[in-house]
């Protein structure tokens, strides 16, 4: 084989396991509407995802860990997006929120908000000067995009990031 078919083959089998984990993913949220997220099993979310156990496990370890996937993928969609101002950034988590809005509202919804918390805290850096002022931040992210989801108030985008913004405009993005 040679170096561009490796490289095809490759790029095919990153695209095979970025859908099977769509999948997986999106058969938790449908299965979290019904079911709670303990009485989930492998084999209910390979059922309804079309995916053989092997497949699920080869991606994720347990049911809890599609959550947490599905939960990092926002949050590090979010990260992205983040800048040095602060209405942009508002602009930016509540822009991620809405995307996301039916993922999200479902795992509210079922009780695992704190898994959203949890995840955007696992994503600080372990030592960095401005740690705690990014955890401050992180948890106002946090905060204010579930009570916008939980409450949808106010309804559009632009107007929870000027809602947030007057309310944290004045918080330091970095230690100085």
């Amino acid at each position: 084989m040679n170096k561009k078919q490796l490289e095809t083959l490759k790029k095919n089998n990153e695209e095979s396991r970025d859908f099977v984990r769509s999948c997986i993913k999106y058969a938790l949220i449908i299965s979290i509407k019904e079911d709670n997220l303990r009485d989930i099993s492998v084999s209910k979310l390979c059922t309804v995802a079309g995916v053989s156990r092997t497949a699920f496990y080869r991606n994720y370890r347990c049911v809890e860990d599609v959550l947490e996937d599905s939960i990092k993928v926002m949050a590090m969609e979010i990260a992205g997006k983040i800048g040095i101002d602060v209405y942009n950034n508002w602009l930016a988590v509540f822009t991620v929120m809405n995307k996301h809005y039916k993922t999200i509202q479902a795992i509210i919804e079922a009780g695992f908000e704190h898994k959203i918390y949890d995840v955007y805290m696992s994503l600080l850096p372990k030592d960095e000067e401005n740690r705690t002022i990014q955890a401050i931040w992180l948890s106002l992210f946090y905060t204010m995009s579930v009570k916008w989801i939980k409450d949808k108030y106010p309804k559009k985008v632009e107007e929870a990031a000027r809602h947030a913004y007057n309310f944290t405009k004045d918080i330091p993005l970095l230690k100085v």
